[in-house]
């Protein structure tokens, strides 16, 4: 044996005999393209035609569809996680709207105990949003509405007063009743 050259050991030959070069990679990656499990007869074509074995063009299929499936689940589950972020994110944004409810549902119940707590009297009146005064008796489902200006100003200001309240609401009923009358006679015609 030559002193310059060194014998190569079977695993280094093996090394190099699997090794595939850039030419024979494009070539495999474009039939890949178009067939990604060729039939047996299809490989051995190839592997002649590249000077590889039939058993290497084989194994690089595998392994070409191994890596395409890997990179296949890695999108996969970029996606579901990206989703799953939204997901979590929104959830959190909707559990800290849930609680945000739960407090001011609990302060519009305290406030609606607090204010119906104080009209414990017989003959219970409140005001509505629209202007209008409900009655509170049980036996009463009338709601008349203010007759002018005079009496926007003069409603109690205060809940906790409920004789100024029961004397209003005596005051209204007056006003509306007078108003309700015939507009067109006049009020001297009465007395005649």
């Amino acid at each position: 044996m030559d002193p310059g050259t060194h014998p190569l050991s079977s695993i280094q030959k093996n090394a190099y005999k699997r090794r595939f070069t850039d030419e024979q990679i494009k070539f495999l990656e474009f039939m890949f393209e178009s067939e990604s499990r060729p039939e047996s007869r299809v490989k051995q074509q190839l592997a002649s035609e590249l000077g590889l074995e039939p058993r290497q063009v084989a194994i690089w299929f595998q392994n070409r569809r191994a890596r395409l499936k890997t990179k296949q689940i890695e999108r996969e589950y970029s996606v579901l996680k990206a989703s799953y972020d939204v997901l979590a994110s929104n959830f959190e944004s909707l559990k800290r709207e849930k609680q945000s409810l739960i407090i001011q549902l609990q302060k519009l119940k305290n406030m609606h105990v607090k204010q119906h707590g104080s009209r414990s009297c017989g003959n219970q009146l409140g005001s509505s949003r629209d202007g209008r005064f409900e009655n509170k008796d049980k036996g009463s489902e009338s709601k008349e509405k203010p007759s002018s200006p005079l009496d926007e100003e003069n409603r109690p200001s205060s809940d906790n007063n409920s004789r100024n309240t029961v004397n209003m609401r005596e005051e209204i009923d007056i006003l509306n009743h007078t108003e309700q009358t015939d507009s067109s006679s006049q009020w001297w015609e009465f007395w005649s």
